[in-house]
């Protein structure tokens, strides 16, 4: 904190001098404590003080000097047994715990005693625009001229002077940051190249599914090696941009990849690739335009862990066609032409060396794409 504010924290006459600027500025009692806060110190003063003085001097009753000893204690939520509040919070949604854990240190306790647990949350960005999505409540802040628009769920709309993702990031970074926070789902689409999204996530960040997409694919590997391994289950990691060989080896050397047990990317890999693959129940991958198939097969075939995938292959130019694949595999490819909008479909099945169990193969065209979808059965 520096000096002015320190002065004024200690000085009576000067902080409530800045509780009448923000009573004249007329502005909802809890934005105007969350400015003060910010300007003296979040700890100069509790907020049921600077309410009472904020109201006074919204209704213009200026004097500083206005001895409180002689009002009669008011009761606050405060004054109710611990068992009580604990209930109460108790029936608050996530979202709203994390409005009522700002208020004080006392009502942060116990708000933060209750596990604190999303199902989902969904953060997207673009150039002029953040949004947020916490399990049903949905958030946004957006670049309006100069300042920006910020939209929270039973609040009005707030101008600000603010640049959007700064103005922005201030209701959302103390939800990521919140103690023992977990995810079920976190999905990040961060296509807004911004210094302010150096610190999005705290490390470890607990989620047990995630999916990224950002403007960058070494930015979204920083994203995903935020996550705590081997609570994360489950990746769904892609990119508009092509993956470079590097950028392949760095994902699947990170221990998020390695301790998952679904992944899906669109990320073409080759067979050596794929040999890294071999603790996953389940993948989505897309294979370059040079493949042996035979091999793939034989790979997958040793998975232990292996339930199912799927493995797409592009086709722009009409060099390649699932019948490549049916023969490579030795499958029964079917005779004759196809009905008008009737797409070739080709199902064949391998029953693995030494053991009961087949690999299933469903071979389908699909627009300029083949795919080939592969079931264990045991």
């Amino acid at each position: 904190m520096n000096e002015s504010a320190e002065f004024i924290k200690n000085d009576d006459h000067c902080l409530k001098t800045c509780i009448l600027y923000e009573a004249l500025e007329k502005k909802p009692v809890f934005d105007a404590y969350k400015s003060f806060s910010d300007t003296v110190g979040k700890d100069a003063m509790e907020y049921t003080d600077f309410e009472f003085w904020y109201y006074r001097f919204l209704h213009k009753q200026h004097d500083f000097n206005y001895d409180r000893k002689m009002d009669p204690v008011p009761k606050t939520i405060m004054n109710m047994p611990a068992s009580l509040l604990y209930k109460i919070t108790e029936n608050l949604d996530t979202v709203e715990r994390t409005y009522l854990r700002s208020m004080n240190k006392s009502i942060k306790a116990v708000s933060d005693s209750h596990p604190l647990r999303f199902h989902k949350i969904d953060i997207s960005t673009y150039d002029t625009w953040l949004t947020w999505r916490l399990d049903n409540k949905s958030f946004g802040c957006y670049l309006n001229g100069n300042g920006c628009s910020l939209k929270i769920p039973n609040f009005p709309e707030i101008k600000s002077d603010e640049y959007y993702l700064k103005k922005g990031l201030e209701y959302l970074s103390p939800v990521l940051k919140m103690p023992n926070l977990e995810v079920n789902h976190l999905s990040l689409n961060i296509k807004k190249e911004s210094a302010y999204f150096d610190d999005l996530l705290p490390v470890p960040f607990h989620a047990k599914r995630v999916s990224i997409n950002s403007f960058s694919i070494n930015k979204s590997l920083e994203l995903l090696t935020a996550m705590n391994p081997g609570e994360l289950e489950s990746i769904n990691f892609s990119s508009l941009d092509t993956f470079t060989r590097e950028e392949i080896t760095k994902f699947l050397d990170t221990e998020q990849f390695q301790q998952a047990k679904n992944v899906q990317s669109n990320m073409c890999l080759n067979e050596d690739d794929l040999l890294k693959f071999s603790h996953l129940k389940s993948f989505e991958c897309g294979l370059p335009s040079r493949v042996d198939f035979q091999r793939i097969r034989d790979i997958i075939s040793t998975f232990k862990q292996f339930e199912s995938c799927e493995l797409k292959r592009a086709n722009y130019l009409n060099d390649f066609d699932i019948r490549t694949v049916a023969e490579a595999l030795a499958a029964e490819i079917p005779f004759g032409p196809l009905a008008q909008k009737e797409r070739l479909i080709i199902t064949h099945r391998y029953q693995i060396p030494e053991s009961n169990e087949f690999l299933e193969f469903k071979m389908e065209e699909m627009g300029y794409h083949c795919y080939i979808k592969i079931d264990k059965i045991r």
